[in-house]
C-alpha cells in the first residue's frame, strides 16, 4: 500500500509539473536596454536611460522591480500600475536606486511581480551600467607635416593609440569634434587627410568615446600642418647674371618653376627619382636684366609664389 501511495504521489507530482512546463508564459515578448550610463554627458536624455519593454499575455497589477547581479534589491517599485495585455509598454529606469543615488557600475536586471497570480519572474536579459569614461594612455603621431595630394607621399596625418578600453577615437580639429568611426578598439590607429580645411596650421586632439556614450578628456592639443609646396622665403635678393639657391617645403619628388617680370620668361623642371626623396631645393639662373620678377613654383597641381629682386651687377 505504502509503495502504491508513493507512486501515486509521483505521478500527480510529475503530472503538475508537466502542466507547469506547457503553462504560456504571461510575459509575450521582451526588449531590454543591454549597456548605458546614466551620467553621460555626451549622450541624449533618452540615452541615459535603460528601456524595459515587454507584452503581457492579459491585463496584470504589476510592480517593477531592479536588481543586482546577487538579486539585491536596487530600485523597488519602478512601476507599480495595472499593465494592459497584449500591448507592447516600456518603461525607462534611470540608472538610480530607492535613494535617488546613481548606481554604481554592474551588471543589473529588472524583475516583475505579478500580483494578482503571486509570482515574480526575473528577466533574463542583462543591464550593463557603464559609468566611467576612458581614458587615452598613449599617443604617438607620425606626419606632422603632410600634403593630402594624393601622391603616396605623407598624404595625411596618422595619430597611433592606446585606451584603457576598447572604445571609439574621437579627433579634434581646432577644437571642432569630427565623428567617430565604427570600430572600437583599445590600441589602434586613425588617419586624418585634411579634407575641407585650408592649408596651414591646424590644433588636432584625441578623446575616447565608450559604446555606452561615455566621452574621456581629449589629449592635449597637437599641431599639425598642412603644406603641398611652400617656398622658404616671400622675397628673394639675387645678383643680375648669376645663380640663386631656392630652398621648397614638399613632400612630392617633381616640381617646375616659372620666373617672369621685365619682359623675361624662364622655367623648368626638378625631378628627384627613385629613393631620392622629396625635392629640397633648385637652382634657379638670374636673369641678366635688373628688375622685379615673379617665381612661381608648382607641384602635384598646387603652387606657391615669392618675389626675386634682381640688382645689377657691380662693374
Amino acid at each position: 500500500m505504502f509503495v502504491v501511495c508513493l507512486l501515486a504521489a509521483t505521478a500527480v507530482a510529475f503530472g503538475v509539473t508537466e502542466h507547469l512546463k506547457l503553462e504560456d508564459s504571461p510575459i509575450r515578448s521582451t526588449r531590454i536596454t543591454p549597456l548605458f550610463s546614466p551620467v553621460c554627458d555626451a549622450c541624449p536624455s533618452g540615452a541615459r536611460s535603460a528601456l524595459i519593454g515587454f507584452r503581457l499575455r492579459r491585463e496584470e497589477d504589476v510592480s517593477l522591480d531592479i536588481v543586482d547581479s546577487s538579486g539585491g534589491l536596487v530600485r523597488e517599485g519602478l512601476v507599480s500600475q495595472i499593465v494592459p495585455g497584449r500591448v507592447f509598454r516600456e518603461f525607462a529606469w534611470d540608472g538610480r536606486d530607492a535613494s535617488g543615488r546613481t548606481v554604481a557600475d554592474g551588471v543589473y536586471r529588472a524583475q516583475i511581480t505579478l500580483r494578482d497570480e503571486g509570482r515574480t519572474i526575473l528577466f533574463p536579459d542583462e543591464i550593463q551600467v557603464d559609468g566611467t569614461p576612458p581614458d587615452v594612455e598613449d599617443v604617438k603621431v607620425k606626419h606632422q607635416v603632410f600634403s593630402p595630394d594624393g601622391d603616396g607621399h605623407a598624404d595625411h596625418a596618422s595619430i597611433r593609440y592606446r585606451f584603457s578600453e576598447p572604445a571609439y577615437a574621437v579627433l579634434y580639429i581646432d577644437g571642432h569634434a569630427l565623428p567617430h568611426g565604427y570600430r572600437k578598439r583599445p590600441v589602434g590607429a586613425i588617419q586624418w587627410f585634411g579634407r575641407g580645411v585650408r592649408p596651414g596650421t591646424h590644433r588636432l586632439a584625441l578623446a575616447a568615446q565608450d559604446p555606452a556614450g561615455n566621452l574621456g578628456a581629449s589629449t592635449r592639443e597637437l599641431t599639425f600642418r598642412i603644406r603641398y609646396i611652400e617656398l622658404l622665403q616671400r622675397r628673394y635678393r639675387a645678383v643680375a647674371g648669376q645663380r640663386l639657391r631656392i630652398r621648397v617645403s614638399t613632400d612630392s619628388r617633381k616640381l617646375r618653376y616659372q620666373l617672369t617680370g621685365q619682359g623675361h620668361q624662364s622655367g623648368g623642371g626638378v625631378s628627384i627619382g627613385g629613393a631620392g626623396g622629396p625635392v629640397r631645393s633648385f637652382v634657379l639662373k638670374v636673369p641678366r636684366a635688373a628688375g622685379r620678377y615673379r617665381l612661381k613654383v608648382t607641384a602635384n597641381g598646387h603652387s606657391d609664389r615669392a618675389l626675386v629682386v634682381v640688382r645689377a651687377k657691380k662693374r
